[in-house]
């Protein structure tokens, strides 16, 4: 695997951003009940049309999601309570997940060029 650009935790999972891809890992027992068993997602950079970020405040977590421009089997199987796309964040951690997002989106910009 190469190596990560950023790597960020979140509260449910944390996410590498690589030069061609984003990988949300998730690991522990609640994680396992909820997104299954060693769960790893990894969405090429190239298929994600949109990055969704709601920052954290004090009434509710963050979060970040990355949008497939395709469908996933995932994504019509389950209700909308699960998103295996996105992870979850607190307040203090705003700043590192909005820098996370600019660099996937400069990433993007840069994919978008070379077509």
């Amino acid at each position: 695997m190469a190596k990560p650009i950023m790597t960020l935790k979140g509260m449910d999972g944390h996410i590498d951003l690589l030069a061609d891809r984003v990988v949300i890992h998730r690991e522990g027992l609640w994680n396992a009940l909820k997104f299954g068993f060693n769960s790893r997602r990894e969405i090429p950079i190239s298929a994600i049309s949109e990055v969704v970020f709601k920052p954290a405040n004090f009434f509710r977590w963050g979060e970040i999601e990355f949008v497939r421009s395709g469908r996933s089997r995932d994504d019509e199987k389950t209700s909308k309570r699960i998103n295996y796309n996105a992870v979850r964040f607190k307040k203090d951690q705003n700043e590192a997940f909005e820098t996370f997002k600019e660099k996937a989106f400069q990433l993007l910009n840069e994919i978008n060029k070379q077509r």
